[in-house]
């Protein structure tokens, strides 16, 4: 199925188009902080971006792989982008996000999950999902606690295309 357009009170949640390229560079691709916990690290150049911008669009048909922008429906910013994918590291669907900093703390994060999952349970049918964040970062586990997610267990995490090793947490939520 081809990655929807959802909607909720304050965000629209749609495919990536090249149009974004810029705007993902500068509100958290090449972003450090942002990427500080993450798979992936910060972006050195825009075309770092167009490469990753290229990649989410061959994904727009994958039945495993849905990654939205976010954007704010009211000034038609970009904040940040969110995901759920089947892992096969953990053989079930997983979720993941992030946001440029200025939009950190205004709970789009909670928001745009929350209609994620709604699109997990009733379109894609999952009965479980789980996140995996970093230890050293509380915010993320934090939203997956107002989202519903338990804790599961103690896992290790790693950042930064493998440069980073943690100690992460793994958490499910049954749908």
């Amino acid at each position: 199925m081809r990655t929807p357009v959802l909607e909720t009170e304050r965000l629209l949640l749609r495919p990536f188009e090249r149009a974004d390229t810029r705007d993902v560079f500068e509100c958290w691709g090449s972003d450090p902080d942002v990427a500080k916990y993450m798979f992936w690290t910060s972006q050195e150049n825009i075309a770092e971006t167009e490469e990753w911008i290229s990649f989410e669009l061959g994904q727009i048909d994958n039945d495993n792989w849905y990654r939205f922008a976010i954007v704010l429906k009211e000034t038609h910013e970009l904040a940040g982008t969110c995901l759920i994918y089947y892992e096969e590291e953990v053989a079930c669907w997983e979720i993941g996000y992030n946001l440029g900093k200025r939009y950190w703390g205004k709970d789009y994060t909670t928001e745009a999950m929350q209609e994620l999952l709604r699109f997990a349970r009733e379109t894609l049918c999952l009965k479980a999902v789980v996140g995996r964040f970093a230890k050293e970062n509380p915010a993320s586990g934090h939203v997956m606690k107002k989202l519903g997610f338990e804790y599961e267990k103690d896992i290790p995490f790693i950042c930064n295309d493998g440069t980073v090793h943690r100690e992460g947490m793994q958490y499910r939520l049954y749908l």
